[in-house]
């Protein structure tokens, strides 16, 4: 590390570098999911009120505020290109049909640091193209939990060839789940699944589920090597510290 700053107590090390970026906050706001027809998807979208113009894509974090239906599953874009992040929109699905989809979720958008502190005292981080890399103004995103094993559970004949893998994560009510882990599917099920989408609600509470479509009768279960598995980071984003 020729850049940054590194910190060791006889606990252990922290290390702020171009290497190990930083994830900060970036903004906070509301969305709705919302169906046209009761047996249709639904659709949501957010312009950021601040692109992001890191090269890197934001993260995104959601919790569902209110429900018409008692599961939720969607599918992720974000929108624009690197350097400059726009936003995200939603596609969605919800079991129990009869009434349409309408849905009020809670964002907060992250990304790494790239602005100058706004303090007219503190810290600046920059590496080795001069670029901000950390300073003592950006509030630090603060990660809760981690999905770390998957369990699998085979379509069933009323679903068609819909599998799902179970996170087996206790999610709180005021959790934030990352959807940008999935965006528009994940590579984990390539050749062996035609689109991939995560569910945060289900029997009227939070969860973390990927449901994926088959499109073939059997897929493996592969959660990696040396116990690496494919891992959605969940936060708490207390309004005292996360605010616009």
């Amino acid at each position: 590390m020729s850049y940054g700053l590194s910190a060791t107590n006889n606990g252990g090390s922290v290390v702020i570098s171009s290497d190990y970026k930083i994830l900060v906050f970036s903004e906070r706001g509301s969305f709705q999911i919302v169906s046209r027809y009761s047996d249709g998807e639904g659709y949501g979208s957010v312009t950021f009120i601040k692109p992001i113009n890191t090269l890197e894509a934001p993260q995104i974090f959601v919790r569902c505020v209110s429900a018409s239906h008692s599961a939720l599953s969607f599918y992720t874009r974000v929108l624009g290109s690197p350097g400059n992040w726009t936003g995200f929109s939603v596609v969605s699905s919800a079991l129990g049909g009869g009434a349409l989809q309408n849905f009020n979720l809670e964002y907060v958008s992250c990304k790494y640091s790239d602005k100058k502190s706004i303090d007219p005292y503190g810290l600046e981080i920059y590496d080795r193209q001069e670029g901000i890399v950390y300073t003592s103004s950006d509030r630090v995103v603060r990660y809760s939990k981690f999905t770390k094993r998957w369990s699998y559970v085979p379509p069933q004949i009323a679903y068609g060839r819909v599998a799902v893998f179970n996170s087996n994560l206790a999610i709180d009510n005021d959790d934030f789940i990352s959807i940008s882990s999935i965006d528009r599917g994940n590579a984990w099920f390539m050749g062996s699944a035609d689109y991939a989408g995560l569910r945060i609600r289900e029997g009227g509470a939070p969860t973390i589920k990927i449901l994926i479509n088959l499109n073939r009768p059997y897929i493996g279960l592969y959660q990696g090597t040396a116990g690496a598995a494919f891992s959605i980071p969940v936060c708490k984003f207390p309004i005292s510290r996360y605010y616009n």
